[in-house]
C-alpha cells in the first residue's frame, strides 16, 4: 500500500460515541440481506447527507457545491465499504467517519470535483433511489449562514474542523481520533476558536448598533 493509499484508507478510523447506524449483522449475502443493507444505507444517507454538507461548509469554508461534491464522494466510499465483507464492522462510528472522509475528499490535491459515479457493484441501482436531500433554505438563512460567517473569521483549518464536530455534538475523544490530534489539543483549539468568535460577534454587534443609529 502506498502512502497515498494509506492516507485514504478509511478503515483505521475508529471511535466509539454511542449509537451509530450499522448495516445488518454478518450473515451470508442473501438477497434479503442485500435489500436490508440497501435500505439501511439509504436511511443513513438521507439522514446524514445534509449534515455532512453543512459540516464541510463550516470546517473548510467551502461553497455549497464543493461541499456537496465532497459529501457525495464520501457516501460512495461508504457504500463501497459496505460491500467488503466485515469492513463496515471496523468503522465503529459511521457518522463521524463519513465526515472525516468528506474532509479528505475535499482536501485532496486539486480539490474535489463533481464526477460520474465510479463503478462499484450495486451503486448504479442504489443511485436511482437516492434523492439528494437539501437543508431547508430557511434553516440555512437563519442558522448555518450566520454560523458560517462567524466561523470564516477563524483561519486555522483544524480549529474550524473542531468547531464543526463540536456543533454536531461529538465529544473531545471522538474529535481527537478523527482529526489525529490529542484531546487536550481539541480543547485548546476550541477555546481559541470561541475567543475569536466572541470578538467577531462583539464587533459585528457594535457595528450593527452604530449603523442603526
Amino acid at each position: 500500500m502506498t502512502a497515498d493509499e494509506a492516507q485514504d484508507d478509511p478503515l483505521p478510523l475508529q471511535a466509539d460515541s454511542g449509537q451509530s447506524w450499522r448495516p445488518p449483522g454478518s450473515v451470508p449475502a442473501t438477497d434479503g440481506r442485500v435489500r436490508k443493507v440497501r435500505e439501511h444505507f439509504l436511511d443513513f444517507y438521507t439522514e446524514q447527507y445534509p449534515r455532512v454538507v453543512r459540516f464541510v461548509m463550516i470546517a473548510r469554508r467551502a461553497t455549497r457545491h464543493t461541499a456537496e461534491d465532497a459529501a457525495q464522494e464520501a457516501f460512495i466510499e461508504a457504500w463501497r465499504t459496505t460491500k467488503q465483507p466485515g469492513a463496515w464492522n471496523r468503522v465503529t462510528n459511521p457518522e463521524a467517519w463519513i465526515r472525516t472522509i468528506a474532509l479528505r475528499r475535499h482536501d485532496r490535491p486539486g480539490g474535489t470535483r463533481r464526477r460520474e459515479l465510479p463503478t462499484v457493484p450495486g451503486i448504479e441501482d442504489l443511485a436511482t433511489d437516492i434523492q439528494c436531500p437539501h437543508p431547508d433554505p430557511a434553516d440555512l438563512a437563519t442558522g448555518t449562514m450566520r454560523v458560517l460567517e462567524a466561523l470564516h473569521t477563524i483561519h486555522d483549518d483544524t480549529a474550524r474542523a473542531v468547531m464543526a464536530f463540536t456543533l454536531d455534538g461529538y465529544p473531545d475523544n471522538v474529535i481527537a481520533v478523527h482529526l489525529g490530534i490529542k484531546p487536550q489539543k481539541v480543547r485548546n483549539l476550541r477555546k481559541k476558536a470561541r475567543t475569536q468568535l466572541s470578538r467577531h460577534l462583539q464587533t459585528s454587534h457594535t457595528q450593527g448598533g452604530g449603523a442603526a443609529r
